[in-house]
């Protein structure tokens, strides 16, 4: 299996692009009305514009850094915290699960692949990935941790002291 790279969606990168562009214009707007002697300088104004663009900056390197490779030995997130790799034969099977979103932010499901060996990490993959056919025929042939979950025994320490 050659070498699949995935990167996140263009819409997710529109989106934050546009946060850049507002934060520019917020930018503008408070520190060009001070510059010209329009308005009166206040701190909270004019730090606003600046973390509101640092966010927005990071938001949008992430968008184009953020990415999932899936290899024949291995498979790999790279984000800004750095690189965390899965080799496919650790990989004891998959997760899905709903990270409900506030009103000002949409749901997101999430993809993860637990490791059969605790020296190994946890991929957690957001699914704002433009994954393929191909990733969703590999990740579904792995077990259903989920199911699986279903049909086991529930002990229960409730009660105990």
């Amino acid at each position: 299996m050659p070498t699949r790279r995935y990167r996140m969606k263009s819409s997710q990168r529109a989106v934050c692009i546009t946060l850049c562009v507002v934060g520019i214009f917020f930018l503008l707007a408070f520190w060009g009305g001070v510059l010209i002697g329009k308005r009166e300088p206040k701190f909270l104004e004019l730090m606003f514009p600046v973390m509101y663009l640092v966010f927005a900056g990071t938001m949008t390197v992430r968008s184009y850094h953020n990415q999932v490779a899936l290899c024949e030995e291995s498979i790999a997130l790279r984000s800004l915290r750095g690189n965390t790799v899965l080799p496919l034969d650790k990989v004891k099977g998959r997760r899905r699960y709903l990270s409900r979103g506030d009103g000002e932010s949409p749901d997101v499901w999430h993809l993860v692949l637990e490791p059969n060996d605790d020296r190994y990490p946890k991929l957690d993959v957001e699914e704002l990935y433009r994954f393929d056919d191909a990733f969703y025929q590999w990740f579904n042939q792995l077990p259903d941790l989920d199911e699986s979950d279903k049909h086991q025994p529930n002990p229960s320490n409730f009660g105990l002291v």
